[in-house]
């Protein structure tokens, strides 16, 4: 009795998990053709745009949420996800059929995009909001719109010469995407068909434009601090975005696209010529190579300076912390705790965007003071323990043959505590090099920064990757071999 109810529970089970399978497998992406069919897959979407309102609380589909559409179209591309949603223009054909990727549909909605600025009185925006009015009078704005949207491969498609560049103070653009045929850098200028269009407004107006890169969250943060001017990269008009924020006249119209993978046998490609080609595509095609050497010498330049200036920072928080004045001592703890209770890239956004915002200060400044202030805080309780681990009868022998305190201290006290703290601290000084990486978040062209605008050309998600990881590793091991130098081990007699 007990084996056969063994075997029928075990047949209802097979039944049960084929049935399954059937339903699991009953609708593929290869069915996707409206909305409708979207229940039961897995979207992905790019963290704080519309699609993010829009899908995120749904609960008859998985939605995830990525920081730019590179990580989501890496996602798709392994499997990680069915459907990827963004602007119907932001992969134009060419880059659908290298890539692998097919457009399933074409959404319904219709959005508006348009330049953002802050939610007061502006001058500037009335300025750009009469001249794109101007240009859809006249169709040249629908020139612009078809020459860029309405081509297969925008990043081919030419700037206009617009030389001379005019003189003045400059109209600082932030920009939230870098991908054809929105905005993109080649080299050191901006294309696309929004950096025609603040191009020709500066013209207009007589003053030049510069443009930086921001990620969404940071980028709007820019723009409420007063860091930019005006923020653009296909930002949608909403009625919950109007509250905050005020838009100038809309100079485009787009449509979302629900991309799947292409399933279609490609073009098989060998080990050593998919290695031509990525070293091709990601370093030497417009001269990408040039993002990597920048971004080595901000990284370095952050690292080197922070590590220079926390050590004194630390240095002198140390002398506090070890003070016989309470108030002094406490001052000391008080900052330390302080410093090691906020997160670097909180403390990094709160004195570029707060503290430091209007000083005049460069990103640059601004981020080796935030690593330094953060070092400082890690590096002065090293310095401390260091020194309290130095016994005093050292310090007393000294005091004896007739050293001064300080002389007892730089001959006697400070070299055994060197010894003593220098593991650590080169533990800490490589961790401050890694921890650079965060600096894009401020519109630094670090090496991190350096990889996400290779990838948001090429779409590859390995190779810029892997060439940052080994640069940081040497960096790594070079500051390491550095600090050892400084100070060496006694030779043995």
């Amino acid at each position: 009795m007990n084996k056969t109810l063994n075997r029928l529970l075990l047949c209802c089970g097979l039944a049960v998990m084929m049935l399954a399978g059937c339903a699991k497998n009953s609708h593929t992406v290869d069915d996707l053709q409206s909305e409708a069919d979207l229940p039961g897959h897995s979207l992905l979407y790019i963290s704080g745009t519309c699609y993010d309102i829009m899908y995120a609380h749904r609960t008859d589909l998985k939605a995830h949420g990525f920081n730019s559409q590179t990580d989501a179209i890496a996602a798709l591309l392994n499997g990680h996800g069915d459907v990827f949603v963004v602007d119907e223009s932001a992969i134009p054909p060419e880059e659908r059929k290298r890539l692998g990727m097919k457009l399933a549909f074409r959404g319904e909605q219709e959005f508006r995009s348009a330049m953002t600025f802050r939610k007061e009185p502006s001058g500037l925006r009335d300025s750009l909001s009469y001249f794109i009015d101007s240009l859809i009078t006249t169709g040249e704005m629908q020139e612009m719109n078809e020459r860029w949207f309405e081509t297969d491969s925008p990043s081919r498609v030419a700037m206009p010469d617009l030389s001379p560049e005019p003189q003045g103070k400059p109209i600082h653009v932030g920009i939230i995407i870098d991908v054809p045929p929105i905005a993109f850098p080649v080299g050191s200028r901006w294309r696309g068909m929004e950096p025609e269009l603040m191009e020709k407004f500066a013209r207009y107006v007589g003053r030049p434009v510069a443009f930086t890169y921001y990620p969404p969250s940071a980028g709007i943060a820019a723009l409420q601090s007063g860091n930019i001017d005006v923020l653009g990269g296909d930002i949608f008009i909403t009625e919950e975005r109007q509250k905050t924020m005020s838009f100038a006249t809309s100079h485009h119209t787009g449509h979302p696209g629900f991309f799947v993978k292409d399933n279609t046998e490609g073009e098989r490609v060998g080990f050593f010529d998919g290695m031509k080609r990525m070293v091709k595509d990601n370093l030497i095609v417009e001269d990408r190579w040039r993002y990597v050497t920048d971004g080595l010498w901000e990284t370095v330049k952050i690292s080197v300076l922070a590590i220079l200036l926390g050590s004194l920072l630390g240095g002198g928080v140390c002398w506090m912390r070890l003070s016989r004045r309470r108030w002094v001592s406490t001052t000391a703890k008080v900052y330390v705790d302080l410093m090691r209770g906020i997160p670097m890239l909180v403390l990094l956004m709160i004195m570029f965007y707060v503290v430091l915002a209007g000083t005049g200060m460069s990103a640059t400044a601004v981020a080796v003071v935030a690593f330094a202030l953060n070092f400082a805080a890690y590096v002065s309780e090293m310095f401390r323990t260091a020194i309290q681990s130095v016994g005093k009868g050292q310090t007393e022998a000294g005091l004896a043959i007739g050293f001064t305190r300080w002389q007892t201290f730089r001959y006697i006290v400070a070299p055994q505590a060197l010894q003593a703290v220098m593991p650590v601290y080169k533990g800490e000084a490589v961790s401050l090099v890694k921890n650079t990486s965060i600096v894009g978040y401020v519109a630094i062209q670090d090496l991190t920064r350096a990889s996400d605008m290779i990838r948001t050309r090429t779409f590859d998600a390995f190779f810029p990757l892997l060439i940052v990881t080994i640069i940081y590793f040497l960096l790594a091991w070079l500051l390491g071999k550095a600090l050892d130098l400084i100070v060496k081990k006694p030779a043995k007699k």
